[in-house]
């Protein structure tokens, strides 16, 4: 009797192991804290601070006994001594700061709004509907040159007994009291290079937008950026609105549209869901009123607040160089009041704020949550998507960024990411769930890969999270959606695009490579074992006896079997 077995893999952690030569030597563990002076890290790590001042300098990281280092710097020190850095989990903020913090009155601020979908589907219009129809009156001269973001300001006019209907929407909500009559409320629209911008800006790890407003051309209905659109929406984890546009067309059908909506599990409130769906007209401007209201509704609802005193932070949008002035960079302030004259810095970048223009052109001397402004001063040019923090003096930017740009350096340099820092990437960010994005050559291969994979759990709940699939190549929005998803990307059968292989390499993003789909479920559920740790569970799901044996090598047989019960 021979058993014909079947096995469910819920592989023990301590039982598997990974390739050995993709994981790293052991290495004793340090806690470091987000910032931290070179003589305290000399005295973690057990060194001469002397050493610890030279290894800095010889990397071009200039530096005394008493400066600070980021966690990205101190951490690569401490590789290279021999240890392994993890950040400490203690608040990373100073006492000054939290202190700050703690008695900072916390106010109202605008939503900061995001405006995504298929190309020509009515995107670019509809804004500039809104730009020309609602910019403040007072405000003259208009918008004098492009700028990443803009605010408006709408009139919100409620009715005692009466409701606002959302027009060709799901139904008929009341979106604000008598008491609220023509109140005057502001909203901020992100007006960038659509997913891109949005994925780089997730890819940093920093929420700027608080709604994505997702339109969809009521003639054509859901297309592939459609649903690009709705995979970053959804790991960005912010509300959503849908403006079905060009109602005004012949062809205009919003069933259609709420039908592939649901079919991409977006429910409407029509179909039993939460998501609102309004029509609208960039060209006549009907629904354009409603759509406002709604984002405005949608904003309280949230109870969007910030505070307005303390050190200011920003996350820069957009980054351009012009020849009168140099360096450029838009900025959407998160917190706090960003003044002329305020030192900084961002990323790897510092700078002074030399100037600040705000959407109109206007110079400004102050920035207030959620303003987006342009700024002038920037020594180089800053990435998409990196906060901009203001500091205390010139001395303390110049050294953070100094320390920040060797350690951004060490990372493009360091190769693509091993199977052990994903593990811990997983770990830390994901909590033991893997979140993937799946690309295959074929439809066909992409059901039976992501069937699989959804099948794949452990005793402890974890399992795999497909943020996205598709057939076709791995591009950069894959790139850009994995990043916004703390998601890799898996490929079978495909190639990966030049752009989106630079991007990744850049960016440190994973993406693993097959041919066979069982190589690929079996080192995925290996990937959700090292990071969740599960049991091992055999079954048998029969028995048999063999007949005849056929044929016989050293290596193989060909047997004959009946089956038994």
């Amino acid at each position: 009797m021979a058993a014909l077995c079947s096995f469910i893999y819920m592989f023990m952690e301590e039982e598997i192991n990974l390739q050995p030569e993709n994981l790293e030597p052991s290495k004793p563990e340090v806690m470091l804290p987000p910032v931290i002076k070179v003589t305290d890290l000399a005295l973690i790590l057990g060194k001469p601070v002397t050493e610890v001042i030279h290894y800095l300098l010889k990397n071009g990281v200039l530096v005394t006994l008493n400066d600070n280092i980021d966690f990205d710097t101190s951490a690569i020190v401490a590789d290279d001594f021999g240890f392994k850095a993890k950040l400490a989990a203690a608040d990373t903020v100073t006492e000054e700061e939290a202190a700050e913090a703690s008695t900072a009155e916390l106010v109202p601020r605008a939503p900061v709004v995001t405006i995504m979908g298929h190309v020509d589907h009515g995107k670019t219009s509809l804004l500039d509907y809104i730009r020309k129809t609602k910019v403040a009156e007072k405000e003259s001269g208009g918008i004098t040159q492009h700028m990443g973001s803009y605010q408006v300001e709408i009139t919100l006019k409620g009715a005692e007994s009466k409701k606002s209907v959302v027009k060709g929407g799901d139904s008929s909500t009341p979106l604000r009291s008598a008491q609220d009559d023509f109140a005057k409320r502001k909203i901020t629209f992100l007006d960038t290079p659509g997913h891109e911008a949005f994925g780089s800006i997730r890819a940093q790890g920093t929420k700027v937008t608080d709604i994505v407003i997702l339109v969809v051309a009521a003639e054509e209905g859901v297309k592939p950026q459609t649903i690009e659109a709705i995979d970053l929406a959804r790991a960005a984890n912010v509300p959503m609105i849908v403006a079905v546009t060009k109602i005004d067309r012949p062809g205009a059908n919003i069933e259609k549209v709420k039908q592939e909506l649901a079919a991409q599990n977006i429910l409407t409130e029509a179909w039993g869901g939460k998501v609102p769906l309004v029509g609208v007209s960039a060209k006549t401007g009907e629904g354009i009123d409603e759509l406002l209201e709604l984002i405005s509704l949608t904003a309280d609802m949230a109870e969007l607040k910030a505070p307005v005193t303390g050190m200011a932070k920003g996350v820069i949008i957009e980054a351009q160089q012009d020849i009168k002035v140099g360096q450029l960079a838009t900025v959407i302030v998160k917190s706090g009041t960003l003044k002329v004259g305020n030192v900084f810095v961002s990323g790897s970048v510092h700078g002074k704020v030399r100037a600040m223009y705000d959407h109109t052109g206007k110079r400004v001397d102050k920035a207030l949550p959620s303003m987006p402004v342009r700024i002038v001063g920037f020594m180089d040019a800053p990435q998409v998507g990196e906060m901009l923090s203001v500091m205390n003096d010139e001395k303390t930017a110049r050294q953070l960024a100094a320390s920040r740009k060797v350690a951004a350096s060490r990372k493009l340099t360091g190769g693509k990411a091993d199977f052990g820092a994903l593990i811990e990437q997983m770990k830390i960010d994901q909590g033991g769930n893997l979140n993937v994005v799946v690309k295959a050559d074929v439809q066909g291969s992409l059901q039976a890969i992501t069937g699989a994979l959804s099948a794949l759990k452990t005793s402890r709940g974890n399992g795999i999270n497909i943020i996205s699939e598709g057939a076709g190549n791995i591009s950069e929005s894959d790139i850009l959606t994995a990043q916004g998803g703390n998601a890799f990307v898996v490929g079978f059968k495909v190639e990966t695009l030049p752009g989106a292989a630079k991007m990744a390499k850049k960016e440190g993003t994973n993406i693993l490579s097959y041919d066979i789909i069982y190589n690929l479920t079996d080192d995925l559920g290996k990937l959700l074992v090292k990071a969740g740790g599960i049991e091992r569970r055999e079954t048998i799901e029969t028995t048999g006896t063999v007949l005849k044996v056929f044929m016989s090598t050293a290596k193989s047989k060909i047997i004959g079997v009946k089956v038994g019960k």
